[in-house]
């Protein structure tokens, strides 16, 4: 097992957020944060497919979205993490940039007794959203917050999966006894040999076929868990078809230690 540095769970760091707000003459931006799952047929949506998805979606419920000037507007959507294809996730975060508009209204109403923070916008928004989304996509939750400096994206540092396979949890315990780690890595058209064990923050088995798996995640480092699985495919004896059928989950993201919320 890999010792396990501190982090910041997204759920709890919201929680923090409201309270650290500085008031200013000008508007606040908000963003509506949703944390999103995907099960069934549209885990096998690509990541840029994913990202249209929610693109049309967000058009077909009329959001009151920030959109981009130029030739071909795209509606102000930041993912998390990239999914990939195959990839079941019970938690993961896309940031939706509002409109003044929505922004004003939901000042006002955060400063009334009955809607604390927008929590009534911010649910009446995503159940609009839930009602345009295909079914295997559902908004879980969602939170009217402050723009940060930084993106959700470039603050997140680790991810946590479920992974099941049979034979899983003595591959990982053989695989992870190795020095090093080598698999194949292919980005932008290119291959590199890459040891991923630096990557691996803590690996949890469950059962002989299931375990918990916490890796480096984000825009600098980034362990994906089918890398994971070749690895113990060519270190630990998996079963090639073991990896292949694979079930994989993301249940966790989380953001860098001591990033400011705004």
């Amino acid at each position: 097992m890999v010792n396990m540095p501190v982090a910041d769970d997204l759920s709890v760091k919201e929680k923090n957020v409201s309270e650290g707000v500085q008031s200013s003459d000008a508007p606040e931006r908000l963003v509506l944060r949703l944390c999103f799952s995907r099960s069934g047929p549209p885990v096998w949506l690509a990541h840029l497919d994913l990202m249209r998805t929610f693109e049309r979606a967000v058009k077909r419920a009329e959001l009151p979205v920030q959109w981009s000037a130029g030739f071909n507007p795209r509606p102000d959507l930041v993912f998390a993490l990239p999914i990939g294809v195959g990839l079941e996730t019970c938690a993961d975060y896309v940031d939706i940039g509002l409109l003044p508009a929505i922004e004003g209204k939901a000042e006002a109403e955060a400063e009334t007794e009955a809607d604390v923070n927008g929590e009534a916008e911010a649910s009446a928004l995503a159940d609009r959203l839930n009602a345009a989304l295909p079914a295997g996509i559902q908004i879980v939750s969602a939170q009217l917050r402050p723009a940060e400096r930084e993106s959700i994206m470039a603050r997140i540092a680790f991810a946590d999966y479920q992974l099941e396979a049979s034979g899983l949890a003595a591959a990982a315990e053989k695989a992870l006894a190795q020095p090093e780690l080598i698999v194949n890595k292919a980005s932008k058209g290119k291959t590199r040999r890459l040891d991923i064990l630096p990557l691996i923050v803590e690996v949890v088995p469950d059962s002989p076929d299931s375990l918990r798996l916490r890796v480096k995640a984000g825009s600098s480092e980034n362990l994906r868990p089918d890398l994971f699985l070749a690895a113990l495919t060519e270190y630990g004896g998996l079963a090639g078809t073991a990896a292949a059928d694979a079930r994989m989950v993301r249940t966790g993201l989380y953001l860098k230690p001591g990033t400011a919320d705004n």
